[in-house]
């Protein structure tokens, strides 16, 4: 890598400015929005050493960042080992790089020979069995794809879009188009809609996973989230795309005895299907924002479970018996997943429909968890 002292100490000042939970790439973005002397060049590369960095998880936590820094760009591409030994020799380091280091082929074996620390991302411990490969220290050269212009398999091309482009940041798309990520596109494809449904999306955000559902043109659509602004921006989704929906301001943190859709009210045993795609961790999407790896608080993984909980437990009341309830995360912790799934059948005597797990690292997408129950 060309210029690499300059870049490196570049890498240092953003890392140091920037405070979690800011998403990084807008820290990234803001820094060289100030900063104009950098190229594109300059930036792409500046940013690769970030994200590389990023992407090691806790496994340099404990070591300074300058250290820790130093370390994960070895995950890089060099020409020769000059630039990155004499760098380490002046930080006073006692690091030593064989001649041929940059040629061998494994770049996570090479970084072991040299840091002989443990590489890894979560606490142990925490992750869902069927999400295991998550803590492959392979994945820190995890990079996400634009998944429809990569992927070639059979799959690929039912879900995604055949032969379109891929779609540059900031470009325009028409309003009548809609964008969704692989694995809420998969979750999507394995919830069943029958003609006269009446389906409420409890956490609806910005409406994207019933967007999905309402172009079956099946079924009667209720959509609610806390944040009323979010419901704004999702009924002006639903119709710009010429769909129907009734939708509300609902707080289910707190028991409700009947619920409000624009002008109607809804009482209990009301919905054939309920979907609650509920606030988590995120965990599953860590690799597309890596600034969580290193940052997030596990201190605050049992407040979302009490609200996960919260929301199954205030939703139930308004599901018909012989209705579907669909969990859904975007989490790879078992207690958000697989606890809750045990403590929804034991609280609720549901029986289990199916349990389905989108694994993202295999496809370069986010990894998402569903289980469905019947309420007898």
């Amino acid at each position: 890598m060309k210029y690499f002292r300059s870049r490196f100490n570049s890498a240092i000042q953003i890392l140091e400015g920037y405070n979690y939970p800011e998403p990084f790439h807008i820290h990234l973005k803001n820094f060289f929005r100030l900063q104009k002397k950098y190229g594109s060049k300059d930036r792409k590369a500046i940013a690769e050493i970030c994200y590389t960095y990023l992407r090691t998880g806790r496994s340099f936590k404990e070591l300074e960042l300058q250290e820790g820094l130093l370390l994960s760009s070895l995950l890089m591409d060099f020409e020769s080992t000059e630039q990155w030994q004499s760098l380490s020799s002046e930080f006073g380091y006692s690091y030593v790089l064989p001649i041929d280091f940059f040629k061998q082929q494994s770049k996570i074996k090479r970084l072991k020979e040299v840091y002989d620390g443990n590489l890894y991302f979560y606490p142990k411990d925490l992750i869902h069995k069927h999400f295991k490969n998550y803590e492959d220290a392979q994945n820190i050269l995890f990079r996400p794809k634009n998944w429809a212009k990569d992927h070639t398999d059979d799959e690929a091309r039912i879900l995604g879009l055949q032969g379109c482009q891929e779609i540059q940041p900031n470009s325009n798309v028409d309003e009548t188009t809609q964008i969704q990520d692989l694995s809420s596109q998969f979750i999507c494809s394995k919830i069943n809609i029958e003609e006269n449904d009446n389906i409420w999306d409890v956490c609806s955000g910005a409406g994207g996973k019933s967007l999905n559902l309402l172009s079956k043109r099946k079924g009667t659509f209720f959509l609610s989230d806390v944040r009323p602004q979010i419901i704004v921006n999702a009924k002006s989704r639903v119709q710009s795309m010429l769909y129907e929906a009734s939708f509300g301001s609902i707080d289910l943190s707190k028991a409700q005895s009947f619920l409000k859709f624009d002008n109607a009210k809804v009482g209990e045993q009301y919905f054939d299907t309920v979907i609650a795609d509920v606030p988590c961790t995120g965990s599953g999407t860590w690799f597309g924002t890596p600034e969580h790896f290193m940052n997030f608080d596990y201190n605050q993984l049992e407040g979302f479970v009490i609200k996960q909980k919260q929301i199954v437990e205030n939703a139930m009341p308004f599901l018909k018996k012989g209705g579907i309830l669909y969990y859904i995360t975007c989490s790879i912790f078992s207690k958000e997943n697989q606890d809750m799934k045990d403590w929804i059948i034991e609280k609720y005597d549901l029986t289990l429909g199916q349990e389905f797990l989108f694994n993202g690292i295999e496809h370069r997408a986010d990894a998402m968890y569903m289980a469905s129950f019947i309420k007898s």
